[in-house]
């Protein structure tokens, strides 16, 4: 079989840690994300790359850690839509540091490290978490904050080989001189703006001013450490520190002069280490037409696409294309094409018809160094339980009974075995379809509408009602929806579907729907009538039972 995009990344890293560490050697991959906000799917797709790559080297007989750097010693740059706009006095301070805007957790970044770090839970990804704030105020990266500093005349002209020529009031050798690759956090007011005015190299002592509160103040790297490196030193130095192998990063992070090229200058020349290897990754968007739910949003997080999709299915979306392939995750009516393409690939390798390349991505969805992933035991189609869901205004014992009917099996089903999609099922329906996607059931029959149908179709009427009482379950009823059209017509029940027969079909269900609904489409009609239940069904369809006293739906 051709390789596929996560074997074809493991190839490079093996090759690469055998060249530079040798065969028994610990592989680092590594991952990073700035708990500004909440973690959306696109950061989820740094995550997921170095996470299937590091299960694919375990496979192999490697020794792997994923490591997930949390950004959380990075300023607050803006504040994000929902947050209240009073946090812009906290503009320039380390996330770590602001209050939660909820007043729930310790800090602003705890809040958006707690919650992302809980909402993956059930995708089963085995990583150490190593927060930044952390790592500098406890010494960890001083040698190498040290170290840049000495050197930064040479960090300056690195950067500087990338950089636009701009009109500059200073010249290039006093802006060298001035330059350091380090940002002060003020220690009055919290803020990195901050300008180093001295670097003692002997006894690591520094001394800044703030231009936003006018402090003055000054400390020894070897008693505390109250900043931390640029973004495009600090990436490097991370890689050096932790000797990381493979550590993917955005596509804007790929181009002529962007931060993962300056990286591999640096890493090498200034902190002596080899580059790790890369790989860039496209767009993960959210689309489909859904409802605003107030208690929920529709922030493409993590947590709301796993409120409406198997842990195994979120998994799927991300192995299956390739890390370079940007795709979107359709939270509206495309949810349930999704689940019906999953449902085939599971039914191809319950058959073991599954192609080589589907089946690796099949067992990456469902299995993982942790165990197994949640998906659920009996797949019920995702579109019979929202229909029946929705008509049944989440009935669970007629979801249950249908459910059972359409898998045929013999023993009622119970609720544990078609979880977690039932859960996903209702949360959709509940969170995420717009009211007027929703299907609507008459209260009582049209005779206005009835009396504008053909005599084909009020003749195919009665047939149905008169046969609903011995057809009462979904194969059944599946049969007199197409029978029923050739029976009016005088042709047997095996009569070929010819272009006028379809037609008469779909007029039937037309009127069907018509009566039910008052639209011309719905549910699946055998799943619609068992939903809402046989009286029901009748006094919506039957002139004559239009006065019988219906069963609640």
């Amino acid at each position: 079989m051709k390789a596929d995009w996560v074997a074809k990344i493991s190839d490079r890293v093996e090759r690469h840690v055998r060249q530079v560490k040798g065969e028994h050697a610990t592989i680092i991959c590594a991952s990073g994300l700035s708990p500004s906000g909440t973690v959306h799917l696109g950061n989820m797709r740094e995550i997921m790359t170095v996470h299937l790559v590091a299960e694919e080297l375990r496979a192999r007989g490697w020794q792997v850690e994923h490591i997930q750097f949390w950004d959380d010693y990075d300023r607050l740059r803006k504040v994000p839509a929902g947050i209240p706009e009073s946090f812009a006095s906290y503009i320039g301070q380390p996330l770590c540091e602001i209050p939660d805007p909820f007043g729930v957790y310790a800090s602003y970044a705890d809040r958006y490290i707690t919650e992302f770090s809980e909402s993956i839970a059930p995708l089963n990804l085995p990583m150490t978490q190593v927060r930044q704030s952390v790592a500098y105020r406890e010494g960890r990266y001083t040698h190498k904050v040290k170290q840049a500093l000495a050197q930064r005349g040479e960090i300056f002209d690195i950067l500087a080989e990338y950089q636009t020529r701009q009109e500059q009031q200073e010249t290039v050798s006093e802006r060298r001189a001035a330059y350091y690759p380090y940002k002060v956090y003020c220690e009055a007011c919290g803020k990195d703006t901050t300008q180093i005015q001295h670097y003692e190299e002997a006894t690591a002592s520094i001394d800044y001013s703030c231009q936003h509160c006018q402090h003055s103040g000054a400390f020894s790297l070897n008693e505390k450490n109250s900043g931390k490196l640029v973004w495009k030193v600090d990436w490097p130095m991370r890689w050096s520190e932790a000797q990381v192998d493979f550590e993917p990063a955005g596509a804007d992070h790929s181009t002529p002069g962007s931060s993962f090229t300056v990286g591999q200058r640096i890493v090498q020349e200034i902190f002596h280490s080899p580059a790790p290897q890369y790989a860039a990754y496209a767009f993960v968007g959210m689309e489909g037409r859904v409802k605003i739910s107030s208690s929920v949003g529709t922030d493409a997080s993590p947590a709301n696409a796993l409120s409406i999709l198997e842990p195994a299915i979120l998994r799927w979306l991300y192995i299956r294309r390739a890390n370079n392939q940007p795709f979107n995750i359709d939270f509206g009516q495309g949810l349930l094409r999704l689940y019906d393409e999953w449902d085939s690939l599971v039914r191809q390798v319950a058959a073991g018809k599954a192609n080589e390349a589907n089946l690796v991505a099949y067992q990456r969805a469902i299995q993982t160094s942790l165990g197994a992933v949640k998906r659920a035991e009996r797949t019920v189609p995702f579109s019979l339980l929202t229909s029946t869901l929705d008509v049944t205004q989440g009935n669970l014992e007629q979801v249950l009974r249908i459910a059972t009917q359409s898998l045929k099996e013999e023993e009622p089903l119970a609720p544990a075995q078609l979880e977690p999609r039932l859960a996903c099922a209702a949360n959709w329906i509940n969170n995420y379809l717009p009211e007027d996607e929703r299907t609507f059931i008459r209260a009582s029959f049209d005779a206005e509408t009835y009396a504008q149908l053909g005599e084909s179709e009020q003749e195919a009427l009665r047939l149905l009602v008169a046969e609903l009482e011995g057809a009462w379950n979904l194969d059944a009823l599946t049969d007199l929806m197409y029978r029923i059209p050739k029976q009016v017509r005088g042709l047997p029940a095996d009569a070929p579907a010819t272009p006028e027969l379809k037609q008469a079909q779909r007029a039937f269900f037309a009127a069907i729907y018509t009566l039910i609904c008052g639209s011309d489409t719905g549910p699946r009609i055998p799943t619609l009538m068992l939903s809402l239940g046989k009286e029901k069904v009748k006094s919506l369809l039957d002139p004559s039972g239009a006065s019988v006293t219906t069963e609640p739906v």
